[in-house]
């Protein structure tokens, strides 16, 4: 209305008026604006910018995974919190009573204890998840293994390729065939299977004779975290962090460089007057003159050193690295740390300026975040191989299990923080009914039955010394 009233009398004011009115109802976000005017980033969908950015991003990430002792330490800390001693099973059948189902799910326990071990699922954990750090995808491949058969462990191969084995220019979207980037679609959008390379294609043993064979989605799981709907091919999850620590790499790189080529000289003779470098008349000594080359190239210590005249000594300075160099330090690991989800603290290990509430709090955080890597670890790794033991069990009739055991995950817990004040309110929660026994054996990291067990044993122990001896526990009383 107000546009329209102005617009009779000056077009032009209408005009401008409907633009400032337009302004005002803008994200700020969207600005075109001064500084922003270059940012303009892509709406593209996340598997099309995996199919551009995928190869460069993880192929950097892995070089500061090998060159960076910060990224490479955090991994290894990260690694230590979320498997330590791995993730272990606890069958959980109930459809049996008393003993029988004990002797059940210990058997179940047991089969997949010779299974692991055959397979090396410990050191295949700890992989699992530096993939995820640094690649941000992998392949579990699953097949049926006759050595495992002949040694009476259920017949389940496992191997883990990494994701460069996925053959990602291999695309068609045609009607009757869906590949997008090595992923084979059904008509409906659901995985098919994956076109892998059988050997690795960055080893130039393999390279002319390597092709990409088809391998059913039963046989391979396709360990990523989704972040994006549009999603199908995880990404390293050091993306954020990459270029942060790079720029810090070199940074730390460019002032060892400058210290070292300032320790590499330890004295400059000088003089303002270059046009006698030739040869001067000697003060004394053997009687030959002095000259530049009459100075040595090292000195020892007390040596007296006759100069020709007019030249100094001085000794070299420099202000490397300068008064920004610990701020500029801590603030980019600082960023960094904030990527690992870690305390500055941990990351760093600078400890100096932290205090026992801070620090406590950062290990509180850090934690949460180590559960997370532990569920998703279980969910996606752990109970995936769990199924297709039993399943392949059934199949080549090893032991006389069930096809589906349920099954809770130990998880690694850790320490208290403060043991006596933890412990305090751990048996309070007890009292209040707001915890139990065998959670807070879990979160602990402890077995409760291996717990249970060790209290009965150690009680039997008490009554059988008691009977030996004669004693009883009311001796010495009235």
């Amino acid at each position: 209305m107000v546009a329209s009233a102005i617009g009779v009398f000056a077009p032009g004011a209408a005009i401008n008026y409907m633009r400032r009115r337009q302004a005002l109802h803008s994200y700020a976000a969207a600005s075109n604006a001064g500084p922003n005017k270059a940012w303009l980033p892509s709406n593209k969908s996340a598997d099309e910018l995996i199919k551009t950015d995928h190869k460069l991003m993880r192929a950097r990430a892995r070089s500061l995974t090998r060159d960076s002792s910060h990224v490479s330490g955090a991994i290894r800390k990260i690694c230590n919190n979320v498997v330590f001693k791995g993730i272990h099973p606890q069958a959980n059948l109930r459809t049996l009573n008393g003993d029988a189902k004990d002797r059940l799910n210990s058997r179940a326990e047991s089969q997949w204890k010779k299974w692991a071990k055959a397979v090396d699922f410990h050191e295949k954990e700890n992989l699992v998840l530096r993939h995820w750090w640094h690649d941000g995808e992998l392949f579990a491949h699953y097949y049926f293994d006759e050595d495992l058969l002949r040694k009476g462990i259920i017949p389940l191969g496992l191997e883990l390729l990494e994701c460069d084995h996925l053959d990602a220019g291999k695309s068609s979207l045609t009607d009757g065939e869906r590949i997008k980037q090595g992923i084979q679609y059904t008509a409906n959008g659901k995985t098919d299977g994956y076109w892998l390379f059988r050997e690795h294609p960055g080893d130039n043993t393999w390279l002319t004779m390597n092709r990409s064979q088809f391998y059913s989605a039963q046989m391979i799981n396709h360990l990523f975290i989704r972040e994006r709907i549009s999603q199908n091919r995880g990404v390293s999850w050091l993306a954020s962090i990459i270029m942060e620590m790079r720029d810090f790499s070199e940074y730390q790189n460019a002032e060892r460089i400058a210290k070292r080529l300032v320790a590499a000289f330890g004295l400059f003779v000088t003089t303002p007057y270059p046009e006698n470098l030739g040869s001067f008349n000697p003060f004394g000594g053997d009687g030959k003159p002095l000259t530049v080359d009459s100075i040595p190239d090292y000195m020892e210590s007390g040596r007296i050193q006759i100069l020709p005249p007019g030249m100094t000594v001085e000794s070299p300075s420099s202000d490397r690295p300068g008064a920004t160099y610990e701020p500029y330090t801590k603030t980019s690991l600082r960023g960094a740390s904030t990527g690992f989800n870690m305390s500055y603290e941990a990351y760093s290990n600078d400890y100096t300026d932290a205090s026992y509430s801070s620090a406590r709090s950062a290990t509180l955080e850090e934690r949460r975040g180590y559960q997370v890597q532990q569920f998703l670890l279980a969910n996606k790794f752990h109970q995936d191989a769990w199924e297709r033991l039993w399943l392949m069990n059934r199949l080549s009739r090893t032991e006389d299990l069930p096809e589906e055991i349920p099954v809770v995950w130990q998880m690694p817990g850790w320490p208290w923080v403060d043991p006596f004040k933890d412990s305090k309110a751990a048996e309070q929660d007890l009292k209040n009914g707001l915890t139990s026994r065998h959670k807070l054996c879990m979160e602990r990291g402890i077995d409760y039955d291996e717990i249970n067990n060790d209290l009965q044993r150690e009680r039997a122990d008490v009554f059988s010394l008691n009977t030996q001896t004669g004693g009883n526990d009311n001796a010495g009383t009235d």
